[in-house]
């Protein structure tokens, strides 16, 4: 098996020099494995299609799937972020309101 990003720095392109606390650097996986194979399984779905076009056409419809395929998780980041704010604002209400509830109980 081999080594997708060395750490060793042999693949420049594979790895970033990352800094430690007290400065001392380090190699580290430039990218997310796991991200490409998902988007790599994705693409597969599309390979009987792929398979059959001429190489302009190929380029062509991978880049515009791409392009509509990182629209769309950006999306669902967004929303993500979106309702987990509204999620911690709610608890900060519901906090709020406990308190409220025991200083009216304590008078």
């Amino acid at each position: 098996m081999v080594n997708p990003a060395p750490l060793n720095g042999s693949a420049l392109n594979l790895t970033i020099v990352e800094y430690d606390n007290q400065g001392h650097p380090h190699f580290k996986c430039a990218f997310n494995t796991q991200a490409c194979e998902q988007l790599n399984a994705w693409l597969g779905g599309f390979a009987p299609i792929l398979k059959r076009m001429t190489p302009g056409n190929f380029n062509w419809f991978l880049h515009a799937m791409l392009f509509y395929h990182t629209k769309h998780v950006i999306a669902q980041q967004k929303l993500k972020a979106k309702a987990q704010e509204e999620d911690s604002k709610d608890e900060e209400e519901d906090l709020g309101l406990d308190e409220e509830e025991s200083d009216i109980n304590n008078m």
